[in-house]
């Protein structure tokens, strides 16, 4: 008999709303929270935004909420240079960060249009 090991439902928002406490704390955690105020404020408040975000849709799943994140991820990605941040770890930051939680978004999107397109 083997083990059989799945993941739990909905991973993706559990890994997001990991990311969105990460955003949320980063700013002191990579020393940038003294240097870069603008960089500081985006990181908390859409790290908030994650995790408030995930933590609803963790209870009551809609497709629409997952496309939010997307635009989320999107945000996040594109706000070193919309925000004009200096520094470049908090840049770095953003990008990485944002490239994930887009990757996760969309894969959780296309898995749903998966699972509903053939029902088991």
């Amino acid at each position: 008999m083997a083990l059989e090991v799945s993941l739990p439902k909905h991973w993706e928002d559990w890994i997001n709303l990991i990311l969105g406490v990460w955003l949320c704390v980063s700013p002191w955690v990579l020393q940038f929270a003294s240097t870069d105020v603008t960089a500081t404020r985006n990181a908390f408040l859409i790290g908030l935004l994650l995790v408030v975000a995930n933590a609803v849709m963790l209870s009551a799943f809609r497709i629409w909420e997952e496309w939010f994140t997307v635009a989320i991820g999107v945000w996040i990605v594109i706000s070193p240079w919309v925000l004009g941040v200096a520094a470049m770890t908090a840049a770095a930051n953003f990008v990485i960060v944002g490239i994930i939680v887009l990757a996760l978004s969309l894969y959780e999107v296309w898995d749903v249009h998966r699972h509903s397109a053939h029902p088991a």
